[in-house]
């Protein structure tokens, strides 16, 4: 009863400060960074990479906001669990280098990016089925045309299930935790930044040996224009070139904006003649 005391009065309100703090600044570093680089510093260069108009209206970013309010709650509560669990050896996650070394270190960021983007594409995938689509995802693809802040633009289960990839990912191997807070920030940047609206990838992506292999603006943008239209993945095209649901007009539209050819029919993005 005791130690029952102890860890709601003391354990729990540190590890919930700890948390509010991280996914805060995590949250800001994303999403309002690229807002105001992408949105405000940038735009003036930018604006004839801006994939679809109009800018979504001040309404829809209040309610982005408001459900990224409750996704960062969820993170929270769930960081509370994962920093209680890890006391028991349930995670591994370390805070010796040496332990492990300098080379797996660097290793397991780019691993961990792989399982990550493996798990975003099956989960996401499965959360456009009927089944699931209403309750868990809906949320998000009532942003139709994204700003930086549909990126933790969730319902509540759709937060529990992003979320799940982190206790996953130290449960499969070991993890030092700077080399996990480096994989959480190319997280919500690239989040951020694959609803920001404007094409940040140089003309040719789609052909290049290298980067044709990681997903463009414009590829998770047309995820979101067309609801049912593919482009699952999150850092990689490889599962949806793999299985099929990558939209069979990426590769056009990319060329279309990165070259400055596209202008816009009702909100909608057309070839330009």
């Amino acid at each position: 009863m005791q130690d029952l005391m102890i860890w709601l009065t003391q354990d729990v309100p540190a590890n919930a400060l700890e948390g509010i703090r991280f996914e805060a600044q995590r949250y800001a570093i994303g999403t309002l960074g690229v807002f105001f680089a992408i949105w405000i510093a940038l735009e003036p260069l930018l604006k004839n990479r801006k994939i679809r108009k109009p800018t979504p209206r001040k309404k829809q970013v209040r309610m982005e906001l408001a459900n990224s309010f409750k996704t960062i709650c969820v993170f929270v509560a769930l960081d509370i669990v994962i920093f209680d669990l890890g006391q028991y050896g349930i995670f591994q996650k370390y805070d010796d280098i040496a332990e492990y070394g300098w080379v797996w270190y660097w290793i397991s960021i780019p691993l961990a990016l792989a399982i990550h983007d493996t798990y975003f594409y099956w989960t996401h995938r499965a959360m456009h089925s009927s089944a699931l689509y209403k309750r868990f995802h809906l949320t998000h693809h009532r942003s139709h045309n994204p700003t930086p802040f549909t990126a933790y633009s969730f319902a509540v289960g759709e937060a529990v299930v992003e979320y799940a990839v982190v206790p996953m990912i130290l449960i499969m191997m070991p993890m030092h935790g700077s080399a996990l807070a480096i994989y959480l920030l190319i997280m919500i940047f690239k989040n951020a930044s694959a609803h920001c609206g404007y094409e940040l990838f140089p003309r040719g992506t789609t052909r290049n040996p290298i980067l044709k292999h990681l997903t463009t603006v414009t590829h998770h943008d047309m995820h979101h224009q067309y609801a049912n239209g593919g482009n699952y993945g999150f850092y990689f095209t490889g599962w949806d070139k793999l299985m099929g649901t990558e939209h069979p007009d990426y590769e056009a539209r990319f060329d279309e904006v990165t070259a400055g050819k596209t202008r816009w029919v009702q909100g909608e993005t057309t070839a330009a003649a």
